[in-house]
């Protein structure tokens, strides 16, 4: 029979194997998260869609096995209610689309009535330039009935910051897009995001599932370089990362032609094969580094 100290060493490591878990996850999420905020997306909304990924990941792994769907089981593997796994399940929208007003990141909703209400737009339906603080339909009466209780003065400093909005003068404020979106956010970069990180994940998974047998991941880490090299080591990586993935490209054509002439196999396998070139941010900034002053903004007498 196993023994109490049998006991507790088994507990000690699946804690010591949660805390770790958490860790990584802890490091995961700060680069998604920053994907998560550039992309206009909040909080809320990412929460909405982890819960989603987790009944269908679920859902999936039960079809793979018994062949149906158990919605009690996936409630007892996830936590989440089975009256939500059910609407999930059922829902064939694009989740996108099924997010609530509330579950908004607060910036876009400001801009979002801003657009809409013609309260704040002009006859011809366009977003007027308000001002900023007084009575009546101004920039401060919009944060103060539909920011969620963030200052004024914080939400134009944000949507500022993001490039949404203008400050005209000390008293006016324009609007200059629907959603404040990093600038380098694009549709294209969005999708090859979802590929390439998808894509990396799985394959560090599956290497950690089944370690006997793993899928081919090769790094080096560690190396601390002088910054006067760095250009010449990108311009290296580049032409070299370039003539590898051209070489692979070519034999993996080669195969598949060859692969024509004879009986197809019964099941095939997709095959992609990345490069990336990782440079971890300075931990200090410069103490040299310009601060751009914060600009006084009078209220109307």
């Amino acid at each position: 029979m196993p023994t109490n100290a049998s006991h507790k060493t088994a507990h000690k490591a699946r804690n010591d194997l949660q805390v770790l878990a958490k860790k990584a996850l802890l490091q995961l999420f700060d680069p998604l998260i920053g994907f998560v905020l550039d992309s206009g997306l909040s909080i809320p909304e990412l929460h909405s869609i982890l819960r989603e990924a987790a009944v269908r990941t679920v859902a999936a792994r039960q079809l793979d096995v018994a062949r149906r769907v158990n919605i009690s089981g996936i409630a007892a593997s996830t936590g989440i209610p089975r009256g939500e796994i059910s609407r999930i399940l059922k829902s064939n929208e694009d989740s996108s689309r099924q997010f609530t007003d509330r579950r908004q990141q607060s910036t876009n909703r400001i801009l979002s009535i801003w657009h809409q209400d013609p309260k704040f737009t002009t006859p011809a339906g366009k977003p007027a330039d308000l001002k900023i603080y007084g009575k009546g339909a101004t920039f401060e009466a919009l944060v103060r009935n539909y920011g969620r209780g963030i200052p004024t003065r914080a939400m134009l400093d944000e949507l500022t910051r993001a490039g949404a909005v203008e400050v005209l003068s000390s008293r006016l404020v324009r609007v200059k897009t629907l959603v404040a979106v990093d600038r380098g956010v694009t549709p294209r970069v969005i999708r090859s995001f979802g590929e390439r990180a998808t894509e990396l994940l799985s394959t560090m998974l599956q290497n950690m599932r089944n370690p006997d047998n793993p899928k081919f991941i090769a790094s080096i880490s560690e190396a601390t370089i002088a910054p006067a090299v760095l250009p010449l080591i990108r311009k290296e990586l580049s032409i070299k990362g370039a003539d590898f993935l051209a070489d692979i490209h070519d034999f993996l054509l080669r195969d598949t032609n060859a692969e024509t002439t004879k009986r197809r196999p019964s099941r095939s396998s997709r095959v992609s094969v990345t490069i990336y070139y990782h440079e971890s941010p300075h931990g200090v900034k410069s103490k040299r580094q310009a601060v751009r002053k914060r600009r006084n903004l009078r209220r109307n007498d």
